[in-house]
């Protein structure tokens, strides 16, 4: 998943003249460094006037701090990201979770009931007997699920939990 930055000169910008480039995070340091000369040139200060992130990102805020966070959740499967950053209002939390790995996610699910239903398929619960299966109340589960801070994002399909 890549970060995509409008960062423009701010000292152009104060003066009337916009000096700005689109940026696709993430980089190495080297190459954003060479980027980040070619928009300031002499200059020292920028400005984050647009962005494509599955987090917010301030205008004044760090690029290469933001290109650390890209370089990050470029190793996750973009779904994930998206849902644990939707769920946590805080980004650095979303990556301490993906590199812990301390959530748990359910890919092609519609709801919560079809997460209920996958963990009982798994075992979760323990052995369900055949005979039993059939009066499993789902939506229950999906209410419990939904207390326990499991979160579903509809139009991804996938249902994540950040564990505490």
């Amino acid at each position: 998943m890549n970060v995509k930055l409008y960062v423009v000169n701010l000292a152009k910008y104060n003066e009337g003249k916009l000096v700005g480039e689109w940026l696709t995070l993430p980089m190495s340091r080297e190459e954003l460094e060479e980027w980040l000369q070619g928009i300031l040139g002499e200059d020292e200060e920028y400005a984050i006037h647009d962005y494509e992130a599955p987090f917010h990102i301030g205008e004044y805020d760090h690029v290469s701090r933001i290109n650390d966070t890209a370089t990050v959740i470029a190793r996750y499967d973009c779904r994930v990201v998206v849902a644990l950053s939707e769920c946590l209002d805080n980004v650095d939390e979303v990556v301490r979770l993906l590199e812990s790995g301390d959530y748990s996610v359910y890919f092609d699910v519609g709801n919560l009931c079809d997460v209920a239903a996958d963990m009982v398929d798994e075992g979760y619960f323990g052995s369900i007997p055949p005979s039993i299966s059939c009066y499993i109340d789902y939506e229950k589960i999906a209410r419990d699920l939904k207390m326990d801070g499991w979160y579903i994002h509809y139009e991804l399909k996938v249902a994540v939990r950040p564990h505490s």
